[in-house]
């Protein structure tokens, strides 16, 4: 074994080991890239397999770098407490149009949406929570490159599916959930020309709306609301 190897096995394998997404790979990739990154001895045979597999994963950590990049390009400087104000009492973020199919014909839903309180905001963050503290430096990733569209490798697209059926177990799997979306949606949603009405009228009314447009809706509020994926290390980016 070279000094290149030695110094590379030291060094620059580790940290490239760290990103292969390991829970997809076959076991005796996976034991390599454990071995790599505990920085345990490798034969001569071992470490030839395991260049061939970095080598082979090198395109996909460049296309990682770049999704951070592109992720710190969007960010937009907040300074002051009035612009966050601006931002946050801007009451175009809060309304939203609605497709819905009645016997073939199309309708549009005006609707507007209202903040939550702090108790049912706190139940989507924990939530939310449980899903995403589990995930990866990998599946992290993966999921920040799906959030901005970008074409996946059929084992990204693997990966993507195993965290969304992560999400639609939380989500869709049980009626106590389905019931959750939808007393969310009866706290904030109301059509912009309703009269006020009660709280159980709108639940009754919004149970009446077929599931899957109800979970629609329900995503599209916490887009609105802010009750996004960010993890935490994407919400605290280094000061600048």
């Amino acid at each position: 074994m070279d000094q290149k190897d030695i110094h590379n096995l030291k060094h620059r394998f580790p940290e490239e080991a760290k990103l292969l997404p390991l829970e997809y790979l076959d076991e005796e990739d996976k034991i390599l890239a454990e071995k790599c990154i505990n920085q345990e001895e490798f034969t001569d045979e071992e470490l030839k397999k395991l260049k061939l597999l970095l080598v082979n994963y090198r395109p996909y950590f460049k296309e990682y770098n770049i999704v951070e990049k592109n992720i710190e390009e969007n960010l937009k400087i907040v300074k002051t407490s009035d612009q966050l104000l601006n931002l946050l009492n801007n009451p175009n973020r809060f309304r939203i149009d609605m497709k819905y199919t009645i016997d073939g014909q199309k309708y549009l839903f005006k609707l507007k949406i209202n903040p939550l309180e702090d108790k049912d905001y706190i139940s989507l963050i924990d939530n939310q929570t449980r899903v995403f503290k589990d995930l990866t430096q990998s599946e992290k990733k993966i999921f920040a490159k799906s959030q901005l569209n970008q074409k996946l490798t059929p084992e990204e697209e693997k990966m993507q599916k195993h965290i969304q059926d992560k999400i639609n177990e939380l989500y869709l799997d049980s009626s106590k959930n389905a019931e959750q979306i939808t007393e969310i949606i009866a706290k904030s949603v109301d059509f912009v020309d309703d009269p006020e009405k009660t709280y159980e009228e709108k639940l009754a009314f919004w149970m009446q709306i077929d599931l899957q447009h109800r979970v629609n809706l329900f995503y599209k509020i916490k887009e609105i609301l802010n009750i996004g994926n960010e993890l935490e290390d994407d919400l605290f980016p280094s000061i600048r």
